[in-house]
């Protein structure tokens, strides 16, 4: 069966467009496997907004630079066809840094096996690295306290949306920014947010003085930018600021850091980048943990899984117009739905 890939054909200038990725089709790879090796048929791709950074030229030695002509990088769940890998089985489902192709090759030891138990779906939606992502910046980077008053920018997004209602389930005040009155409305009835600001109709420094009038303890950033400038602005000393991601820099605009950095050094704020792999010694514990308040009701969970190979570039450019509604997901085969066990 012949591989399709979407490679990276120039790299954007300005807003992302589909148009910058060409589908490729090409033979399948006969050669044998190295020891060691896996051939994984992709099921199921995660559109990340970080994915954007990878499109930009290398220069930053940090992370990485898609090359021109590869395929498409992205978090990816699969099942194993063939194997030189002991540990990995034919048959076997598994997440790791794929392509935006049907089919791989890579080192078994590049792969994180799925319990049989969970379906490809459950691993990179409500089980991966967005919700684990939430769990680690609210519990390790923030160290929210019960009584604190955590901020979240992106709050109604596939990441802020469980870091909020971790924040509750802590039992602190919860604020969280998002676009829209639906987002809004849905953090307030849904999510269980003690506020929601409106960034597009609202002006945030005074709506963040109004929800937050004894000042923020911890924010989660999503956004960066303004939003970031008006947070640092309502801290309180000793706040803590979890920099999960700066989607409002990533899509054509200039990054930067926050203007009042005096009011960092002054109010002993501590701002700390983090990435879920930090913590991967500790995923199992977190998932337990979500496990039981995915159960109890604690936290509504929501994903947005499309379908079709062929449309993974259009799916993807909806992060950015705020078209998806909680993790996007794109399946390409519907056993991604079906644990094996």
């Amino acid at each position: 069966m012949p591989d399709q890939q979407w490679i990276l054909s120039r790299r954007p200038e300005g807003r992302l467009s589909a148009d910058i990725f060409t589908l490729r089709t090409q033979p399948a790879c006969d050669e044998p496997l190295a020891p060691g090796e896996v051939e994984v048929s992709l099921r199921l791709f995660l559109c990340a907004p970080t994915m954007r950074n990878w499109m930009d030229p290398p220069g930053n030695n940090l992370y990485p630079s898609v090359p021109i002509g590869d395929a498409m990088w992205a978090p990816a769940g699969g099942r194993i066809i063939a194997s030189a890998d002991p540990d990995r089985p034919v048959g076997a489902d598994i997440t790791c840094l794929g392509r935006w192709q049907s089919r791989m090759r890579l080192p078994g030891s590049e792969t994180e096996l799925l319990p049989p138990h969970l379906s490809l779906l459950d691993g990179m939606g409500r089980f991966g690295i967005n919700p684990l992502t939430a769990w680690f910046g609210i519990h390790r980077v923030g160290s929210l306290k019960a009584g604190e008053t955590l901020l979240v920018s992106g709050a109604a997004g596939s990441v802020g949306s469980v870091a909020a209602q971790l924040g509750r389930s802590i039992g602190a005040r919860v604020v969280g920014i998002a676009g829209g009155p639906e987002k809004c409305r849905w953090l307030t009835e849904v999510a269980g947010c003690d506020a929601a600001i409106d960034y597009r109709s609202e002006d945030l420094p005074q709506a963040l003085a109004n929800a937050c009038p004894d000042g923020v303890d911890v924010f989660f950033d999503n956004v960066g930018g303004d939003t970031l400038d008006a947070a640092v602005d309502a801290m309180n000393r000793m706040g803590r600021i979890a920099l999960c991601g700066q989607i409002s820099g990533y899509d054509g605009n200039a990054m930067r850091g926050p203007s009042n950095m005096m009011r960092l050094i002054y109010g002993g704020i501590t701002m700390r980048g983090f990435l879920v792999g930090d913590f991967a010694a500790e995923w199992e514990m977190a998932r337990e943990d979500l496990r039981a308040k995915y159960d109890s009701g604690a936290i509504a969970y929501r994903d947005d899984v499309r379908e079709g190979f062929a449309q993974l570039p259009e799916h993807f450019g909806d992060l950015f117009e705020g078209r998806n509604r909680g993790t996007l997901l794109v399946m390409t085969d519907a056993a991604a739905r079906e644990a094996r066990a």
